[in-house]
């Protein structure tokens, strides 16, 4: 067994398989459960006669318990460690699928996406201060693209593989299909305990607050940027199903949007490692965000489905960096000893836009149609341009 030394000071022992490989592999096989179920949450909603504004709350719910455990769990991460809170966290989103498999109706639905929701929070706190902390420092960049790479792969098999099982075996047969992908990270974190990293640069900072590190330009700063690239992202993966099946679409046909939309996300993480070597991580971000501004503006103007398919392909490129970038930013930008909490804090600031942004946008489509909530994301993006160039 070969042993390797982490940046904090926390050695993770390895053989044949990579520990970055087994906590990408467990990222996607989680996330894609996440990101499947709420496709499945949202048509199984309107298969049952809700509005876009009950879509839009249940949306919402999804972040409201992540919103207030945001900075408890990077707190408890830095303390305490990462294997717990990702055993713990896969267990409860694997809970809050089989609540809605065994219980039909709207407040199952509720239910599981509250469940779901408190379950990715710790597990996504852990995972991104477990990616950050394997390794030397010269190691971070290639292990949260390898992480951000494994988010695209789950972004295209959580909706595809939930719009699949919808058609083909139902709704409640799909949150059991979606719960089975959480019992490989289980497992496997039950077996490997070599996965709990905990930070060897201590805070001690008795009464330290975790609002005071907003008062760090170089925090604030991508704490918003984070939290309105969350905006952007979700406001397409929650309204698109909305949209579309005004337009009579499948589940399956949805799913493939989604899926073209996480593919071009893939496709662009490659390409970062290259991008990065050019230009200023910022310059890159202004470019992408402006390009996916443009592609959101003209989302509405056709309900073709090939055009469709092409701007969604679009929309990924553009949006693809923001997650990595951001998060590789974040882990740098973090004072000793605080790297869960900064990463916590960021993922706040992500609950809020998550929940915000969904009952805003069920509102306005109710109101006024797809067509301004679409724009309403163009001018969100153009803004972290600006932000962007500024930095």
């Amino acid at each position: 067994m070969r042993s390797r030394q982490s940046a904090r000071g926390n050695t993770l022992h390895y053989g044949i398989l990579h520990p970055v490989y087994l906590i990408v592999a467990f990222s996607i096989a989680v996330h894609a459960c996440y990101l499947g179920s709420k496709i499945v949450v949202s048509l199984y909603a309107l298969h049952l006669g809700a509005s876009q504004v009950t879509i839009g709350v249940l949306a919402a719910l999804y972040a409201a318990v992540p919103l207030m455990l945001g900075i408890y769990s990077g707190r408890l991460v830095d303390s305490k460690g990462t294997r717990w809170p990702l055993l713990g966290g896969a267990a409860v989103m694997c809970a809050g699928m089989l609540v809605s498999f065994f219980s039909n109706g709207m407040s199952a639905l509720f239910a599981t996406a509250v469940v779901a929701g408190a379950g990715f929070v710790f597990f996504n706190v852990s995972i991104q201060t477990l990616t950050g902390g394997f390794g030397s420092p010269e190691d971070r960049a290639r292990n949260f693209s390898l992480l951000s790479i494994g988010y695209s792969i789950s972004t295209f098999v959580g909706p595809v593989s939930a719009g699949l099982a919808i058609d083909y075996f139902g709704h409640a047969n799909a949150f059991l299909m979606l719960a089975l992908f959480t019992v490989p990270p289980v497992i496997g974190l039950l077996l490997v305990k070599s996965f709990n990293f905990i930070n060897g640069n201590k805070n001690t900072e008795e009464n330290r607050s975790a609002l005071a590190l907003l008062r760090l330009p170089q925090v604030r700063s991508v704490v918003i940027i984070s939290g309105l690239i969350v905006a952007a992202w979700d406001l397409f993966a929650f309204y698109l199903p909305v949209y579309a099946h005004t337009l009579n679409f499948s589940a399956t046909l949805i799913g493939v949007l989604l899926g073209v939309y996480a593919f071009a996300a893939f496709i662009t993480r490659f390409a970062m490692p290259v991008l990065l070597k050019h230009w200023r991580g910022e310059r890159v971000m202004f470019a992408c965000m402006l390009f996916a501004a443009c592609a959101f503006a003209a989302f509405p103007v056709s309900t073709n489905l090939y055009y469709m398919l092409s701007i969604a392909f679009c929309l990924g490129l553009g949006l693809g960096c923001g997650q990595p970038l951001s998060m590789m930013i974040a882990y740098n930008r973090s004072p000793a000893g605080r790297a869960g909490e900064v990463t916590g804090l960021r993922l706040t600031a992500n609950n809020v836009a998550r929940v915000v942004i969904p009952m805003v946008c069920g509102v306005l489509g109710t109101a006024l149609g797809a067509a301004p909530v679409f724009w309403l994301n163009a001018v969100n993006l153009t803004a972290i341009s600006i932000l962007m160039w500024k930095q």
